[in-house]
């Protein structure tokens, strides 16, 4: 036999019988999980362990995905995501492994992946088309021989972006000196100035030393057709040999004595560097078979520092230095790290901030941790596994196939991590004797393997570095001869023509597809129920099987509250599950909820169909069955008796929530600036731009400094008059998703909890306004740009040949114009069913360039055309998009959606059916809907300060971000 089967067991925890299996040529292990999910997953992993900062594993991801022996087109792994029925398909660099991982819950497209990827990691292009390396990695871009010398490159331009970041910074900080001279002191997905240091033959040989089947980790789970798969399999593993000696990981721990690093960060020029330092407190912790142990060390830390009130958090807060406190527990690869960091602070701070920590922990050994707080974590840390078990939204296979990693890529068993129940159960007979607190001792108080890292924020840092490294590169072309700059323009050149060479149809051909036959128009009824509820109001059932989960919601109608109000609700949302209630104490309360409750949060939700808009502030909560009344109680205690003059809290929270938009901003900027565009041309988008956009960022930091002076009174003022607008049976619905059984049970429960709410008259219904149209810019301490741009198409019937063109638009034009000949790492377009058109460019190295091909896209679609088989692939993905699997929750919350939006299911069948039947005519016709979105657009941008003054005259406004 081929693979020898060398263990088997069951796994009871994710539902799974898995067999471990060898191919006895190689060496190579498969781990089979075997289950009726049919969302079926593959997975093939490498160690690819760095040897310095030039991102060789991070562009190596890349690279395999452009062009490969058998299927030699440019891009295999778009065409993939143009043409496949797909759940998954990506593939992911950490600092020890990369990852190819793919799903779907068709078996003849789960083969067709299976064989694109397996081709793409064992027979890429990449060996003898230098071209690859110069897209993905670097180049010297040189257009005309009097042009200015300029670096590009895909991952070049994406690690700008993602160093920008002061938090990712600060990791990479921790890591280099916590594990000075091992692979985990580099930066595996590059850093910009080490990236230009890889030559096409360090390229091609870690390649060859690390992507053979003697070093793969393969993993296939779910209803799949077993056979196949292992045949897939041998292809590539029979006759490659043992290969080079396999890598060990399990690398020896270097021991680092406490001691301290300085490093700087860029924020904007003329930014007010004060408070904006960041300091760090690491610990090296435990390996990877200490499985047991790292599920201590996880609760341990959710117990000191899982919310403002956990003992540790709570006392650093309190300290006032820092505007906010994170910290974790976190797996890096072979070795476990602990990190506390303080943001939003001083430098000089850092001997108070050590003190502080070890003040508390020494308190919390001496005095012994709450029992009631371990057990609450333990359940908050069980339900969510429990909860991740029944999902569908996410493929479970492939978040297994990641999980096994954490043991297996370490010539550990894989089986040891896909259980949790038995490490959790030994974790409650430990706690009682202490064991947390001699995790505390050993790990932390007494450990000195640990860093200390300060972060000073520097204005203009990044903008100098660009800049010298401007002027190294136009030294460096000074110094060529007049035949070296020829051979550079000549080689931009060359690779030009090959990004906007089409491929070859031939070529194109060989990548496997489906066939119209192995399409439907079916579409799963997601149902709703309504009825009455507490009198008048109304409550909404979806019915679905939960696995003994309940989740309710309760919603209160705010259709007459101001834009301004709403601005409110949101901070009120983010506050009202966290502060002290009638029964209560903060800490109380977190702590109730973790131990009965999956969850209970809230949040401000708008709806919109013709005749208007549906605005409900919503409470919502989950728990197991058994726990319901419990989930209740605390609902009902957060709905009506929360006290909210607690500014010190409420200011912890402000601190915390601009903290995780600053966040988003370095790594998701593409959908503020989208969002923030749209806001201004859509009715709906402007609310949720005062909800979640940069309107609410600004809006928060408006109300920090109120807290913070002498109108805390009124913030506290302003807070409590909407909370008790809020607390009205008139206003109050109710959601539940779940059974028929279950819910029969639950509307009376939750009727006698709110049956004494006073009956108050609601106002008139707000109409609300869209934002004025403009053109934004937001400066940030980046050295990319994020491009957005906006406008809504009104009258306009939503037909499924549209969503066929947003494919198309986003992996040929898009991704071609801007990712491959542009460099960034990627753009996306989206037009719904509203009329809302945007496109957005993420970690983008131009500005106008980008604003000028989102123009060029109505020139496109006129001239676009496709043959039978090329549209037919368009049409498959756009599927693919329609029918990813669900949740019961998710499906439950679509059903509420549907509800809200005036959308039925016989709509949504007749909707598949319309992007089945899209013909070439029906997109050449769309060349006028997107002229019409073109005139005159909203822009925003957040970016680049140089690049954006470059051209401020083309904007209205301009505003520093931070």
């Amino acid at each position: 036999m081929v693979f020898k089967l060398i263990e088997e067991r069951l796994l009871e925890d994710i539902q799974s019988y898995g067999k471990l299996y060898e191919h006895e040529e190689t060496g190579a292990q498969v781990l089979r999980l075997e289950n009726d999910d049919p969302n079926k997953a593959f997975m093939i992993a490498f160690k690819t362990p760095p040897y310095n900062d030039n991102g060789i594993a991070h562009i190596l991801e890349h690279s395999v995905l452009n062009g490969s022996k058998k299927y030699p087109t440019k891009e295999p792994f778009v065409e993939l995501v143009k043409g496949s029925l797909n759940t998954f398909v990506n593939a992911m660099t950490y600092p020890d492994k990369t990852l190819y991982p793919v799903a779907s819950t068709n078996q003849q497209d789960f083969q067709n992946l299976m064989a694109v990827y397996l081709d793409a990691v064992f027979q890429p292009k990449l060996y003898e088309d230098a071209q690859i390396l110069q897209q993905e990695g670097w180049h010297y871009h040189l257009e005309q021989p009097e042009d200015e010398l300029i670096y590009k490159g895909v991952v070049y331009n994406e690690m700008k972006g993602a160093l920008a970041a002061p938090e990712q910074q600060l990791f990479h900080d921790v890591m280099r000196h916590l594990y000075p001279d091992t692979l985990y002191s580099f930066e595996s997905g590059g850093v910009p100035k080490a990236i230009p240091s890889l030559t096409q033959e360090e390229f091609v040989a870690f390649h060859k030393r690390y992507y053979h089947p003697s070093q793969s980790l393969t993993v296939l789970y779910g209803d799949l057709d077993d056979a196949a798969a292992f045949e897939s399999l041998e292809e590539y593993f029979t006759g490659a040999g043992k290969g080079a000696e396999k890598v060990n990981l399990a690398i020896d721990v270097p021991f680092v004595e406490d001691h301290h690093i300085e490093e700087l960060y860029s924020i904007a020029e003329g930014d007010d560097a004060t408070d904006k330092d960041f300091l760090a407190l690491a610990w090296h912790t435990n390996v990877a078979d200490d499985i047991l142990e790292g599920f201590g060390l996880g609760v341990m830390m959710d117990v000191l520092f899982g919310n403002n009130q956990a003992p540790v958090k709570k006392a650093l807060l309190d300290a006032g230095f820092a505007g906010d406190i994170v910290a974790y527990h976190e797996s890096i690869g072979y070795f476990s790290m602990i990190n506390i960091i303080a943001k939003y602070t001083q430098t000089e701070h850092l001997d108070r901030f050590k003190q502080i920590v070890e003040d508390t922990l020494k308190q919390v050994v001496a005095e012994g941790i709450d029992q009631e707080l371990v057990m609450a974590s333990l359940n908050a840390f069980t339900f969510k596994q429990k909860e991740m078990v029944i999902s569908e939204s996410n493929p479970r296979g492939v978040l297994y196939a990641i999980t096994a990693m954490q043991t297996w890529l370490y010539d550990l068993n894989p089986f040891d991590s896909l259980g949790f129940t038995s490490y959790f159960d030994e974790l409650r007979t430990r706690f009682e004797s202490g064991y947390f607190e001699e995790l505390v001792t050993n790990y932390l108080l007494e450990n000195p393997h640990r860093i200390s890292v300060a972060l000073k924020a520097t204005p203009g840092l990044n903008d100098r570095l660009e800049a010298e490294q401007h002027e190294a590169l136009q030294a460096y072309k000074a110094s060529l001869s007049q035949e070296e700059i020829q051979t550079i323009v000549d080689t931009t050149q060359a690779l030009i023509k090959r990004q906007t060479t089409p491929d070859r149809e031939e070529d194109l051909a060989k990548i496997p597809m489906l066939t119209r036959d192995d399409l439907t128009t079916e579409v799963e009824d997601y149902p709703l129920e309504v009825s009455q509820f507490l009198g008048e109001q109304v409550f909404y059932h979806a019915p679905q099987f939960t696995a003994g989960i309940d989740y309710v919601e309760l919603l209160y109608r705010i259709d007459d509250f101001s834009a301004d109000e709403l601005k409110w609700l949101s901070l009120l949302s983010q506050i009202i599950n966290k502060l002290a209630t009638k029964q209560y104490s903060s800490k109380e309360l977190q702590t109730k909820i973790d131990l009965y409750t999956g969850g209970i949060d809230a949040a401000v939700q708008a709806f919109e169909k013709e005749g208007g808009l549906s605005i409900y502030f919503t409470i919502r909560g989950k728990a197991l069955e058994e726990m319901d009344s419990h989930l209740l109680d605390l609902m009902h205690e957060i709905a009506v008796n929360v006290n909210l003059n607690d500014v010190e809290e409420i200011t912890n929270i402000v601190q915390r929530a601009i903290s995780v938009f600053e966040q988003r901003m370095n790594y998701r900027a593409d959908l503020l600036a989208s969002q923030r565009a749209l806001s201004q041309v859509s009715v709906a988008s402007k609310l949720t731009e005062l909800l979640s956009g940069l309107d609410q960022y600004y809006f928060l930091k408006e109300v920090l400094k109120q807290l913070k002076s002498e109108q805390a009174a009124e913030v506290i003022e302003e807070v409590q008059n909407l909370y008790s607008r809020l607390a009205n049976k008139a206003r109050l619905n109710a959601f539940y998703i779940g059974s028929q059984e279950r819910k029969e049970k639950l509307v009376p429960m939750i009727e006698e909890r709110f049956e004494d709410l006073a009956i108050e008259t609601i106002g008139e219904k707000v109409i609300h306004q869209t934002g004025e149209k403009q053109k934004e810019a937001f400066i940030a301490a980046q050295d990319v740009n994020y491009v957005a741009t906006a406008n809504v198409v009104k009258p306009f019937e939503y037909k499924g040949s549209n969503q066929v063109m947003m494919k198309i638009l986003n992996y040929d034009y898009l991704w071609n114009t801007i990712r491959v000949q542009g460099g960034a790492y990627g753009a996306g377009h989206a037009l719904r069913r509203n009329g809302n058109v945007t496109f957005a460019s993420y970690r983008d190295p131009n500005l106008v360039n980008t604003l000028n091909v989102y123009q060029g896209v109505p020139q496109y679609i006129q001239e676009f055309t496709a043959n039978e088989e090329a549209l037919l692939k368009y049409i498959i993905g756009t599927l693919s998009d329609i029918d990813q699997p669900l949740s019961a929750a998710d499906k439950g919350h679509q059903a509420f959606v549907m509800h809200h939006i005036g959308l039925t299911t016989d709509e949504r069948r007749r909707f598949k059916e319309q992007v089945l039947n899209t013909t070439l005519e029906d997109l050449q016709q769309m060349a006028d809907i997107y002229e019409q979105v073109l005139t005159n657009p909203a822009i925003a941008v957040i970016g680049n300060k140089a690049q954006i003054e470059a051209v401020k005259d083309q904007f209205d406004v301009i505003r520093e971000l931070y």
